[in-house]
């Protein structure tokens, strides 16, 4: 139910895309020969419009996956001794060797 509420928000960031889009096409028909300024409005307004809303569903979807992933390293990082005990690695110490091997120099440690 949650993933269905992103429709109205990408709805509303596809209007929103596409009056300015029709606005930028417009005043850029006006100024271009072979374009008409309605032609103009129609064509960049639509293209705002599908952008507007795939880029608020993507960015949705972005964020709803970075939520996930924060929730993933909260428990990781709370239950970090019992997950050593558990497989042998600490992933606290794990997720610095590879910022480390990205060349991301952290320090986590707060024993």
């Amino acid at each position: 139910m949650a993933y269905n509420s992103g429709v109205q928000l990408a709805g509303l960031a596809g209007v929103i895309g596409g009056g300015i889009g029709a606005y930028l096409g417009y005043n850029q028909g006006l100024v271009t020969e072979g374009i008409s300024p309605v032609q103009g409005a129609l064509i960049m307004g639509a293209i705002g419009m599908v952008v507007g809303s795939a880029g608020a569903f993507i960015l949705k979807s972005a964020m709803q996956f970075i939520i996930y992933v924060i929730m993933f390293a909260l428990l990781a990082y709370i239950f970090r001794g019992q997950i050593e005990q558990l497989t042998g690695v600490n992933p606290v110490t794990a997720l610095e060797v590879t910022l480390a091997n990205f060349g991301i120099d952290v320090d986590l440690a707060s024993d």
